[in-house]
């Protein structure tokens, strides 16, 4: 009798991008570093200054799946509680960010898991709804402090944020006094933890915030040769999948996705596919057309490819192009690009060029453009060195060709 999970296994294929993955390897250092810093605000009952974790990444780096693993094994691992939210909850909703966080904080570890159990993480979509808990909203975290005093609470609060890079720049606003509140642990001795993710120039959006002591972020890349090999096996068992003699094909399935988790997830879902047609069913040695799997999988990710090159970087391919294949020559000769350079380099390509395949897209300057390169998962800024790298290979492989180069080989 087979094993296979069919109607997960199909739930799979029919996941959107968003979505949680079934098997989560990797990110360990990340998470239990904001799992160290909320233990450490649980046991002295208050927040500690600089307690911010920022995870940065192109698209695709797995940033929202770190979160929801973060919301599943903080209640397990050390009692500590999730507040996930987007940006916008945040610019348009503080009281309610408040009130779920003066929720989550005056949970018992049974009600919390009951809670879990029957909402998981629609939990705070729900909560105006939950009857019987009588929490109110609160304008600001200092009104919480005021009437919900760390003594009160029964578990740290880790509030976790998305799209971190959306904020706009203004360390005045009311979104980013609350999260200066929570970095600086002043004025708001609350055990809560601040982790922001975003797009791959977080880090300098959360810095003209005001949020800027002792800040390093954690950036997000491709999964290595023993997180991949851990990720395959992991995946297989999950949805009872008969390997046999197959195991070799399916690391070849997955080597071109560099081990980038979007690109990992297309290459899954391509096996996934041959894994449910009637015959298979589940079974690997039952495969009879690799081929098409292998072009199924490419298919996919060409089209994530073809999404992410937006129409700004189609308006000039062949800047875009040149832009990455500088970075990728200097990262090949053991040297690294900055932005600054970067902007010189695309001002002298545009102030020489004759044919007009050198055109920056007039509604950007030189900087806007570099940036929209980031959100587009082209480029990331580097915390290690301050330069600017491409976070996917594959994708910089993509772009290069497309604007008819060829990758740089030393």
């Amino acid at each position: 009798m087979s094993g296979l999970r069919r109607e997960h296994l199909q739930h799979f294929v029919n996941m959107q991008e968003k979505s949680y993955p079934p098997v989560f390897v990797g990110r360990e250092t990340i998470i239990n570093e904001i799992l160290a810093i909320a233990e450490t605000t649980r046991i002295e009952a208050t927040g500690i200054p600089g307690n911010t974790t920022v995870i940065q990444g192109a698209p695709g780096s797995g940033k929202s799946s770190v979160l929801s693993e973060l919301e599943i094994r903080a209640p397990r691992a050390i009692d500590a509680r999730v507040v996930n939210i987007a940006n916008t909850d945040l610019e348009q909703n503080i009281p309610d960010v408040t009130r779920a966080i003066a929720f989550a904080a005056s949970r018992d570890n049974a009600q919390w898991f009951d809670i879990w159990s029957q909402s998981g993480p629609e939990w705070l979509q729900r909560l105006p709804q939950m009857k019987g808990f009588n929490i109110p909203r609160y304008e600001s975290l200092i009104d919480l402090q005021r009437y919900r005093p760390a003594s009160t609470w029964t578990a740290p609060v880790i509030v976790a944020v998305d799209e971190a890079q959306r904020f706009p720049e203004n360390k005045s606003a009311p979104y980013a006094q609350f999260m200066q509140e929570i970095h600086d642990a002043k004025g708001v001795r609350l055990p809560l933890t601040l982790v922001l993710a975003g797009l791959g120039d977080t880090q300098s959006v959360i810095r003209s915030m005001g949020l800027t002591h002792g800040l390093r972020p954690h950036p997000l890349g491709c999964f290595d040769v023993e997180e991949l090999d851990e990720l395959t096996g992991a995946w297989c068992a999950h949805f009872g999948i008969t390997v046999g003699t197959q195991r070799d094909r399916i690391d070849r399935l997955m080597s071109p996705t560099d081990g980038w988790p979007r690109h990992v997830h297309w290459a899954q879902q391509a096996l996934a596919e041959a894994l449910l047609v009637p015959g298979v069913d589940g079974n690997a040695d039952r495969i009879t057309d690799w081929t098409t799997v292998h072009q199924r999988s490419d298919q996919l990710r060409h089209g994530y490819y073809q999404t992410q090159f937006s129409d700004v970087m189609d308006y000039s391919p062949k800047l875009t192009a040149q832009i990455l294949y500088d970075v990728a020559l200097a990262e090949m000769q053991g040297d690294v690009l900055n932005a600054s350079q970067i902007r010189k380099k695309i001002k002298s390509y545009c102030e020489s060029d004759q044919t007009g395949d050198f055109e920056c897209p007039p509604e950007h300057t030189y900087a806007e453009f570099i940036t929209h390169l980031i959100h587009c998962g082209a480029l990331q800024q580097d915390p290690d060195n301050d330069g600017i790298l491409c976070p996917i290979p594959s994708f910089q492989s993509y772009i290069i060709a497309r604007g008819g180069f060829e990758i740089p080989r030393t």
